[in-house]
């Protein structure tokens, strides 16, 4: 049984809409930043796409379509929350405790949810509770779920009377028509909302002004071949002849993102991280304008944090109605935002704004929160956890003391540099070889032993020190420092160890039937050794007898 703990709700447009992520994540120019080649399943390549990056509604439409072709939708209960799984020893079962939602409340963050039914009731978000039993679970929540909050350090968000949204949260009926607009973030988001919105998508803004802490480092995208209306033109037509060239297209793809890992993002490969600053910089002030050129311009190690790929939001940055900000926002006030003082001056900056837009990212780090998962010890996941210094997972999917539990894009699964649909796909053909003498009644449980997991995981940690991602503080990590993101090998590296699994790792509990299988086949091995050995000897005989003769 596969059970995630939050599937969204959606409107049925031929199928049930089974997204994720995708799904909630409707503002302005949403749109995916790894050509559609890398990202799509290689048993459902999506080649014949007319645009090379997918935007997020066609995006959500290509989800839907795989799961009605391979025969899932009906295996999806959508809206339903799942709150709570617990191992039962005795009956070598998990017990899950799943709450169904009110149409639509699926779509909103736990925060909304919980600020629901403290203002209209428990009966406003949730309609009933079941109890379900399983002898798997398979968590496939994933990190991009609860979007960040107002920040705790800025005061004053009580006082605004204005509109604050976030990015991954966004209102469909909201009307930004002459309203003045205040953006927080400066990540992929935020670089796909500002053009959208000085273009005119929501109504045509009065003024935005954007807030970045620390900018991102900027590369243009892969452009189309023949440019984006040749190529939506023609691409179709081409990779639907000759499929092949889209596995040609996909693999060097693939080979481009292994020999980005080696080169780039190593702490050793100094010298080819600096041209890549240096390109990056070229290509940042030949698009923006010169005024926001040391304000664009990263002060930490190129590949540490999340890179932007674009064009469209440098070149918006000359739109007469734009300004960026990089002072430090201070606090809110009733229809203003108030930033510390700019070189030079002694007094704090008022800008005013009527609506502010929160592209501020996800709690990646807060992993299964707030799902409760009890093991076999009685302990919870997040103590754990917590315990052992931060989230981790013996290959990302598995953790000592919970039998039978496995994650889908787990701790230290994702790739900063390709797409996760690769690991996610490594990972979910691993669980089904490790897993399948559970569901051929051979085993009641599987689990990765302690010492497999605490060793994974310091390998993992040491190696991580290895790369760029140790250089700086990003949403990777937690507040602590710990790193629980980011994969610090390659996709190679991950895909092998899925193919080829270390069954020694793990612990199984056999059946009786499953016991009488490995005696078979112990007594079969050995046979077919004692038999070799015999007949080795007896050409050996042989061979001395006609030498003799």
């Amino acid at each position: 049984m596969i059970i995630s703990r939050k599937l969204v709700s959606g409107k049925r447009l031929g199928a049930h809409i089974v997204a994720g992520t995708w799904w909630v994540n409707r503002y302005p120019g949403v749109r995916c930043d790894v050509p559609n080649a890398l990202y799509s399943f290689s048993f459902a390549p999506n080649y014949t796409s007319p645009d090379l990056y997918t935007s997020g509604r066609d995006f959500v439409r290509y989800l839907s379509s795989v799961a009605a072709q391979n025969d899932v939708i009906d295996r999806i209960q959508c809206n339903t929350e799942v709150t709570s799984v617990r191992w039962l020893n005795d009956d070598q079962e998990w017990e899950i405790h799943v709450a169904h939602l009110t149409r639509g409340a699926g779509d909103l963050s736990v925060r909304e949810r919980n600020q629901r039914i403290e203002e209209l009731g428990q009966d406003s978000v949730i309609l009933s509770h079941e109890t379900l039993r399983a002898k798997v679970v398979i968590s496939c929540v994933g990190i991009l779920v609860e979007p960040r909050t107002w920040p705790d350090d800025v005061p004053g968000v009580g006082d605004f009377e204005g509109t604050i949204i976030h990015s991954a949260r966004w209102r469909a009926d909201i009307d930004l028509t002459g309203k003045v607009v205040l953006l927080v973030g400066g990540g992929c988001s935020a670089a796909q909302i500002v053009p959208s919105l000085l273009s005119g998508q929501q109504g045509l803004v009065k003024s935005m002004t954007q807030v970045i802490r620390d900018p991102p480092w900027v590369l243009p995208r892969l452009p189309e071949m023949g440019g984006k209306e040749a190529y939506a033109k023609y691409a179709p037509l081409v990779y639907g002849t000759f499929p092949f060239l889209g596995h040609v297209i996909r693999l060097l793809g693939y080979l481009m993102t292994e020999i980005d890992w080696y080169t780039a993002f190593q702490h050793r490969h100094k010298k080819t991280r600096a041209k890549l600053e240096q390109f990056a910089l070229k290509h940042m002030h030949n698009l923006a304008p010169e005024k926001y050129h040391d304000a664009l311009t990263p002060r930490y190690m190129y590949g540490c944090k999340r890179r932007v790929f674009d064009e469209d939001w440098l070149r918006s940055m000359s739109n007469v109605n734009f300004k960026l900000v990089t002072q430090r926002l201070e606090k809110l006030n009733a229809r203003s935002a108030t930033f510390a003082s700019e070189k030079g001056q002694s007094s704090s900056v008022e800008l005013h704004a009527d609506v502010i837009i929160l592209a501020n990212g996800f709690e990646a780090t807060r992993w299964l929160h707030p799902l409760e998962v009890i093991g076999r010890h009685g302990s919870c996941l997040q103590e754990i956890w917590d315990g052992r210094g931060g989230p981790q997972a013996y290959l990302g999917t598995a953790v000592d003391g919970f039998p039978n539990f496995f994650l889908v894009s787990g701790p230290n699964t994702f790739v900063a540099r390709t797409s996760a649909l690769l690991a996610s796909e490594s990972t979910v053909n691993y669980i089904m070889r490790i897993m399948k003498p559970v569901l051929k009644g051979d085993a009641t449980l599987v689990e990765p032993t302690r010492q497999a997991v605490l060793q994974w995981t310091s390998n993992v940690q040491q190696k991580l020190k290895d790369t760029v991602f140790s250089s700086c503080a990003s949403w990777y990590q937690d507040e602590k420092g710990w790193n629980s993101v980011l994969y610090p090998r390659s996709q190679i590296d991950f895909a092998f160890r899925c193919r080829f699994p270390r069954y020694h790792d793990w612990n199984v509990a056999l059946t009786r039937k499953g016991k009488i299988k490995r005696r078979s086949k112990t007594i079969a091995w050995s046979t077919v050794v004692v038999a070799g050995f015999w007949l080795t000897g007896m050409k050996v005989q042989i061979e001395e007898d006609l030498l003799l003769n």
